[in-house]
């Protein structure tokens, strides 16, 4: 749950643990009961840690600029090996030879 800041017009600021779906409802001073007014501040980055702060980097690079990939890991060489065949059908599955499963034993 996020850390909201509030201000009271008569105790001062102060903050409160709340669900996200809670934010905008209307609050009420916890130590007068008068209505308080929630505040916007800058985000605390700096008493974060470099691991939390690149968590967050990446999360926001990745909602509008997500990766795409290229290709498969294995033709980044250019070697490409998943080539389609000559009659537009697609590469056949590789048989096995042998029994199916060599680890189990039978009974």
């Amino acid at each position: 749950m996020p850390l909201y800041d509030f201000e009271c017009a008569a105790c001062g600021p102060f903050e409160a643990l709340l669900p996200s779906s809670e934010r905008n409802l209307p609050r009420a001073c916890p130590a007068c009961s008068q209505p308080m007014q929630r505040l916007i501040s800058a985000p605390r980055l700096q008493s974060m840690n470099s691991h939390q702060r690149k968590a967050h980097e990446t999360n926001e690079r990745s909602a509008h600029e997500p990766r795409v990939s290229q290709g498969h890991s294995c033709c980044s060489s250019g070697s490409c090996q998943h080539k389609p065949r000559a009659d537009g059908q697609p590469p056949a599955l590789k048989q096995q030879s042998g029994p199916r499963r060599p680890w189990m034993i039978s009974h």
